[in-house]
Formats: C-alpha cells, structure tokens, sequence
C-alpha cells in the first residue's frame, strides 16, 4: 500500500506520519500524542508521490480543506488538472469553487504564436485574403496584442507550455 501523503506535526517531540486517504488520517491523528500524552492537533500536510504534487501545492492543501481534497480535487487528471492548476496558482480561486470553474476555461497546448497559427487557420480568419498575400500576415505581433491584451495567457504547468483563455 502506497503512501503518498505525510503529516509532520508542528510539535517537533512527536514523530509524523504517512497516510493514503482520509480515513487513514483521521484513524491516526485520533491516536496522535505527546511525549505528556497531550492530543497533538495540528500537523504540516505534505504530498509525497503520485500525479497532482503541483495541483496539492497550488491549494495549499492543509487540515481544514484535507476532506474537500480526497472528496473532489484528488481524482483530477488531463485538461481538469491543469486548468485546477491555472485557477489555483493564477487565478487564486478557493480549493471550493474550482470544479465550478473548469468549463470558464479553454486550453491549448504550445505557444501563444502556434495558438494565433491554429486559431487564424480555423477560423478563416485570411481567407477573405488573396493567396500571395496570406504569408505576410505576422502571426507573431498577432500573438503578441493578444497576450498583452489580455485574451490569452501562456503558462508553464508541469513541465509543459499551454495558452489559457477564458474567465
């Protein structure tokens, strides 16, 4: 059994713990003592191994919103995630509203000028163009008003490039 989770109580005397799921916290910090056999109640979460360390970090996961982590954040994965990344880490959004934000968001993964090159070609935005003339259309000062305009925003998230638009 995996545990991908640590507790590090703040009282230095008392030695911390893994767990896997909230249970499991629950089932060991209710046995938690001191050296005095004082409960000790309050402890430093962190994310040891598995797929969401940055998502965990992001929240500022801690003992008030563990619950609301292992019930609705912790089974995130592709577009979901990394939007919960953007919205927690860019945005600021409380770990509670982020599942009601996913659907404001559109993902693309590259650059802001591979965006600009895919949004122009799927719009059609230079058919209206003669032909001779589509190459000289300058998809990076087009990505750039865009990025400064605020309508995109690129971000690095997991090691990879995406343009997040939306909110």
């Amino acid at each position: 059994m995996t545990h991908p989770y640590f507790a590090t109580p703040y009282n230095r005397c008392v030695p911390g713990f893994a767990f896997s799921d909230y249970d499991d916290y629950c089932a060991r910090m209710a046995v938690l003592q001191d050296a005095f056999g004082d409960p000790v109640e309050e402890v430093r979460l962190e994310y040891i191994d598995g797929d969401n360390p940055e998502l965990f970090n992001a929240l500022e996961v801690n003992q008030a919103t563990l619950a609301l982590w292992f019930d609705t954040i912790e089974c995130l994965d592709g577009d979901d995630l990394i939007k919960a990344i953007y919205l927690a880490r860019n945005l600021n959004v409380a770990m509670g509203n982020i599942l009601d934000r996913l659907d404001e968001l559109s993902l693309f993964e590259g650059d802001a000028e591979s965006y600009v090159r895919d949004f122009v070609e799927d719009c059609g935005l230079l058919d209206g163009l003669p032909e001779n003339l589509q190459p000289y259309f300058d998809t990076a000062a087009f990505a750039r008003d865009m990025l400064l305009g605020g309508d995109i925003e690129e971000v690095d998230i997991m090691g990879r490039r995406f343009v997040v638009w939306g909110c």
